[in-house]
């Protein structure tokens, strides 16, 4: 990969606020932090403008309270979905509520119905949807864990 170097201006309160932040996120510098944003400014443009393609992943974060009606309910949404659910994480995050991560593959309309039906179910307190594009011509890895 060959790095290419062009100059930006920006209103001096925007970079002040950006190397704020590149200083709490602990990057070296400027540059990668510029790098981070732009591939994520990239991946939600192509989110929201190209990700009909089959591929596309994402993780749906869910915060809920633990109740067993509700947990069959965000169940039986999973095994209803178009989306693959390739997996699931859940954590007990108290002892009222639970934290759960959904790693989902499929369309990005697939993708955002199963998100919209969780969200909507009486007693999901957040509903957090993170998504990657990844790059044309990668290919899934079949590699052999050992």
């Amino acid at each position: 990969m060959t790095l290419k170097r062009f100059g930006v201006s920006v209103p001096e309160d925007l970079l002040e606020k950006f190397d704020e932040v590149v200083e709490k996120k602990g990057y070296i510098g400027r540059s990668e932090a510029i790098r981070d944003a732009m591939r994520e400014y990239i991946s939600q443009f192509e989110w929201s403008t190209e990700s009909d393609q089959e591929g596309t992943i994402a993780s749906l974060n869910i915060v809920y309270q633990h109740k067993p009606r509700l947990m069959t309910e965000l169940i039986r949404a999973q095994h209803n979905a178009h989306a693959q659910v390739v997996s699931t994480v859940h954590i007990h995050a108290t002892h009222t509520h639970c934290l759960e991560v959904i790693t989902l593959k499929g369309n990005r309309k697939a993708i955002e119905e199963l998100a919209n039906k969780v969200s909507g179910l009486k007693g999901i307190e957040y509903v957090r949807l993170f998504t990657f594009l990844l790059p044309e011509g990668d290919e899934v890895d079949h590699h052999q864990h050992h």
